[in-house]
């Protein structure tokens, strides 16, 4: 990875609206790049085909987060995080990126990344991390995949009640069974005079049951539902990246998750409808010099985002 150690420090803010996507092939190199990159990066269609992102590098990103963002999207997985790129002319943005490895037939063929703007609060928590990280005094903070984990004990608990649905179901199960084990053993405890030795230990087995009932349930419910949360996370993740041909498999149409499931399926059945229509349209359209060459970038752009089989090869994007 080259550094540009010549960078203005003028910040050009993203709009709302904006979203900037690139694409990669299969080794990292550029294949793709909207109109809302060339305009923010500066750069153009022929300074980005086939380079990596390499050359947008801004020195003030730690060389951590990139090796954080290669382990997790060698694991198949999505990156986001927050990324500071230098600009053509000049500067520098910062965007909420997030990087997905585009999977067909098994194989990942490609990688897209669509970047956002970020919060303020989200700039400054990773200006201040990745200044940490670029230091080496990091405390104990550490990056996975994108994510910022504070170091110590108290933060990383804090962390933890925050950080996903299987957490907090794992936690309030702890607590069921606790609140149930402490009821429970203040009513044992009550009628111990009164049991002879076999129904004590009956009644213990029966309140170390249930106690054990209530969190197993709670682990399972926790577990089953962060799973088809992933699942449809993982799917809105491949169709944002342009991956259209991922199919989601149908679950039961009579509860909340299938209905979930049905209906993004049906989004992208309707997106891949779309996109053939367009690219027929764009195929039989007439018109101009001037507009053939406009209508040629747009079948460009599409014919990147179609599905074709691709052989695996080692990957090596950075952003």
């Amino acid at each position: 990875m080259r550094d540009h150690p010549q960078v203005h420090d003028q910040e050009y803010t993203l709009h709302d609206e904006q979203c900037l996507i690139t694409r990669t092939d299969a080794r990292g190199r550029i294949i793709y790049a909207n109109p809302a990159f060339l305009e923010v990066s500066g750069y153009t269609q022929a300074d980005l085909m086939g380079k990596g992102h390499d050359t947008m590098r801004h020195p003030d990103m730690p060389l951590a987060a990139y090796d954080d963002l290669w382990r997790t999207i060698q694991r198949g997985q999505s990156w986001t995080g927050v990324i500071k790129n230098r600009r053509k002319h000049g500067g520098h943005y910062w965007s909420l990126a997030s990087i997905t490895p585009v999977v067909e037939r098994g194989v990942t063929v490609c990688y897209a990344c669509v970047r956002v703007k970020p919060t303020r609060a989200q700039i400054d928590t990773a200006d201040s991390a990745y200044r940490r990280l670029r230091t080496g005094i990091t405390g104990g903070l550490r990056l996975r995949a994108g994510r910022i984990l504070p170091g110590g004990p108290l933060a990383r608990l804090r962390d933890w009640r925050a950080s996903g649905i299987r957490a907090r179901m794992l936690a309030w199960a702890g607590l069921s069974s606790a609140l149930f084990l402490a009821a429970g053993g203040f009513a044992l405890h009550g009628m111990a005079a009164n049991l002879n030795i076999e129904q004590l230990a009956l009644a213990t087995a029966v309140l170390a049951a249930g106690v054990c009932l209530i969190f197993a349930s709670g682990w399972a419910y926790g577990r089953s539902l962060s799973g088809l949360l992933a699942t449809a996370t993982d799917f809105t993740r491949q169709i944002a990246a342009g991956n259209l041909g991922t199919p989601l498999a149908p679950g039961n149409p009579d509860d909340e998750i299938g209905a979930l499931r049905f209906s993004l399926e049906a989004t992208r059945r309707n997106l891949v409808g779309l996109a053939r229509d367009v690219h027929t349209g764009i195929a039989d359209a007439p018109g101009t010099v001037a507009q053939r060459a406009e209508t040629e970038e747009l079948r460009h752009a599409i014919e990147v985002f179609r599905l074709t089989r691709a052989q695996p090869q080692p990957p090596c994007p950075s952003a």
